[in-house]
């Protein structure tokens, strides 16, 4: 450890912010609670190989993938395994954090046996489901899926301690046989002080012809996992007995222009707006205008999965009533009848049941609103999860510092 007994961070992360996402959130939030992080990552665009954000040390590599190659990744591995121990020999952290099990966890177990420092990984359950299964994968490319599942596996048995965002996450890889005394469960956070109950922006209510309307919403990647496509078809039986409510999608991806050809044909195009990626300094204002916060997800296919959803705290943290999907990690998010309720996301007829209930009943939106916000801020915001976060891992320093001390005295 550094001589001030203060811990220096390595964290290896492929993407990093100016990116958005989940995983990406997570990992920012934490660092900046961390202290001491330097964080090896991919260069993107015309940012700067070296600068500093919110405290954090970012260093940017060039790492690409070859579509020619199996795995395609292979150069990516490689020069990232590289750079990465000839960084921590320089400039000797006292542990490797890996953002992801792959690529990130396998080059961060290889740079803890070269250096002799403990490694720990993230777990969020969405990779270990696709890449811990072979199935999808290995259907198209058999051999890379085998070789990401052998790899997947290994690199979690390897590590140090893992740090899973539920439950639900850390109970498919003790299933898996990873040992459970490795895992550790630490929820994602939210910032309820940006996330606040607050009257709803008129400027944007203008813009968007939402005056005197019912609003849902859904803020996500627009993929199936989520279910911006149940709710859509999930409006027409909101909208024969609300025909006022409007269905706001925020988000980006490859299933938007599905959606629109789903709403033109469901006859509800007026009813919906189509906001793409949302600007994070809009985020709160977003939320604002809803009065039903909506993204009932569920697996598909046996491989994607939804492994927490933060979106449900921020929501939630600005006073909303949630509806989620009854899989993967959101029963962790959502508290089924407190702070929102829980259907089967593949059921439209349950998506709209739950929507109309909460409009209908506007004291039972205002009182789920309500706890969910108090949930956040008793226990699920940022610091909360920094706090935990910094505490496993300094706990996994001084531990493997005294296995190494015991291993110094009986010679081995």
């Amino acid at each position: 450890m550094a001589d001030d007994d203060s811990v220096r961070y390595l964290l290896l992360s492929e993407d990093y912010v100016p990116l958005v996402g989940g995983h990406i959130m997570w990992l920012h939030e934490i660092c900046r609670r961390l202290g001491n992080v330097r964080v090896l990552t991919s260069a993107v665009g015309h940012l700067p190989a070296t600068e500093e954000a919110d405290g954090v040390s970012i260093h940017r590599i060039r790492l690409k993938r070859h579509i020619f190659l199996r795995p395609e990744s292979l150069f990516l591995y490689a020069k990232y395994l590289v750079r990465g121990a000839l960084d921590a020999l320089r400039t000797r952290p006292d542990v490797v954090i890996a953002a992801r099990v792959l690529p990130e966890g396998l080059v961060a177990n290889v740079v803890s046996k070269v250096l002799r420092i403990p490694s720990v990984i993230f777990a969020y359950g969405e990779e270990i489901a696709t890449w811990g299964k072979a199935g999808v994968a290995a259907a198209r490319r058999r051999l890379t899926g085998r070789l990401k599942e052998s790899c997947l596996w290994r690199s979690f048995r390897a590590t140090n301690r893992i740090v899973a965002i539920s439950q639900f996450t850390r109970n498919l890889l003790i299933e898996a046989g990873v040992h459970a005394k490795t895992v550790f469960v630490v929820r994602p956070g939210t910032d309820p002080v940006r996330f606040v109950p607050s009257e709803k922006n008129r400027e944007m209510i203008a813009r968007l012809g939402l005056d005197g309307k019912q609003v849902l919403l859904t803020v996500g990647r627009l993929c199936e996992r989520k279910g911006q496509d149940t709710v859509l078809r999930a409006m027409p039986a909101v909208l024969r007995e609300v025909p006022n409510a409007v269905y706001l999608i925020a988000g980006d991806g490859e299933y938007g222009s599905e959606l629109r050809e789903l709403a033109d044909s469901l006859g509800i195009a007026a009813n919906v707006r189509f906001l793409g990626e949302v600007p994070q300094e809009e985020l709160p204002d977003i939320y604002g205008l809803c009065d039903v916060f909506v993204m009932p997800n569920r697996v598909l296919g046996g491989n994607d999965v939804e492994g927490f959803g933060i979106v449900f705290l921020e929501a939630n943290a600005c006073g909303k009533p949630v509806i989620g999907g009854r899989s993967g990690g959101v029963p962790e998010a959502v508290v089924d009848g407190e702070t929102g309720l829980l259907v089967d996301g593949s059921s439209p007829a349950a998506v709209a049941e739950a929507v109309l209930r909460l409009l209908r009943n506007p004291d039972l939106a205002r009182r789920l609103g309500r706890a969910g916000r108090e949930r956040v801020c008793r226990e699920l915001t940022w610091d909360h999860t920094g706090a935990q976060v910094k505490r496993l891992i300094e706990e996994t320093v001084r531990g493997f510092g005294d296995t190494r001390n015991r291993g110094a005295r009986h010679g081995t």
